[in-house]
């Protein structure tokens, strides 16, 4: 059979193989286009990263050491993105005993810094809809997470006093995106549920602040750039002894502008190191096409 007769016989494959050839010159050529394959493949990535860690973290189980292996499993499946993360103050997070630590929430790439950062024993909680992804969900039940219903006020309570139950019985870490949902700029409003616990509990909060992604990643601006820079702080511990659960939303507003303050700070650090490692990267280019156009 000739060519001709194979796209005769089968033109959605010939299309499909067309367009796949196209798709490194649209990597290089368009950031838009650079954008949606990148990000594709991310969750790409993640996906096929689900299925993997049901066998990781199934001994996470037994030794309540939370999603650990989940996390490492992601960080394998991620490396390409080519994202830099520098952790400062990491030793903070591998305390012995229960702490409640909450992160700013900018875009589903969270997961590169917190796989990068994550303690042992230390769980996290996501919103319910999670729990129907594919391989994902065994995963996340093998790794003892605590799913919330943020549209089910009575759930939510129910979950909120489950993981306070679940870290006081196997002595747990938990790990909690305050603002419920993910901010472009800044950061939202606290909501009261991670305070919560850590009152209920008895046990401090950590803060964990990642810059933002702004200089190399943009959900609405569609580009998506290599080298990112990423500066993750960790926080010193904040009691909450002697704290009532009325105290929940005055501590809520405390933490969040302390994080703010600290995310303008080193979002300014993280641009800076974008610039350099992006004039690194621009001069080694240059330098190796002079090279080849040399010989």
């Amino acid at each position: 059979m000739s060519w001709v007769d194979f796209i005769d016989a089968h033109p959605y494959i010939t299309i499909f193989v067309i367009l796949l050839l196209q798709l490194p010159i649209i990597y290089q050529t368009s950031e838009k286009g650079k954008y949606f394959i990148k990000i594709s493949l991310f969750y790409l990535s993640i996906l096929s990263a689900g299925f993997p860690s049901v066998l990781t973290t199934i001994p996470t189980y037994f030794q309540c050491r939370g999603a650990i292996w989940a996390f490492r499993t992601f960080q394998f499946f991620t490396f390409w993105l080519d994202i830099d993360v520098e952790i400062r103050g990491k030793d903070k997070l591998e305390c012995n005993g229960q702490v409640v630590i909450v992160s700013n929430h900018q875009s589903s790439i969270d997961v590169v810094g917190m796989a990068k950062c994550w303690p042992d024993r230390c769980v996290v909680m996501m919103k319910n809809s999670l729990k129907w992804i594919p391989g994902f969900n065994v995963a996340a039940v093998f790794s003892n997470t605590i799913f919330v219903n943020r549209f089910n006020h009575e759930k939510a309570q129910e979950a909120l006093k489950f993981a306070a139950k679940t870290m006081s019985e196997r002595n747990l870490k938990i790990w909690v995106f305050p603002e419920g949902t993910r901010a472009a700029k800044g950061m939202l409003p606290f909501k009261k549920g991670a305070f919560n616990i850590a009152i209920r509990a008895g046990i401090p909060v950590i803060p964990v602040v990642f810059s933002s992604y702004d200089p190399f990643y943009s959900k609405e601006k569609r580009y998506f750039h290599d080298n990112g820079q990423v500066i993750a702080q960790v926080l010193d511990p904040i009691s909450t002894k002697g704290l009532s659960i009325d105290d929940a939303p005055a501590l809520a507003d405390r933490v969040r502008s302390i994080m703010l303050e600290v995310f303008e700070k080193i979002s300014v650090e993280a641009e800076e190191k974008q610039k350099i490692t992006n004039e690194k990267f621009h001069q080694k280019t240059a330098e190796a096409s002079m090279k080849k156009a040399d010989k």
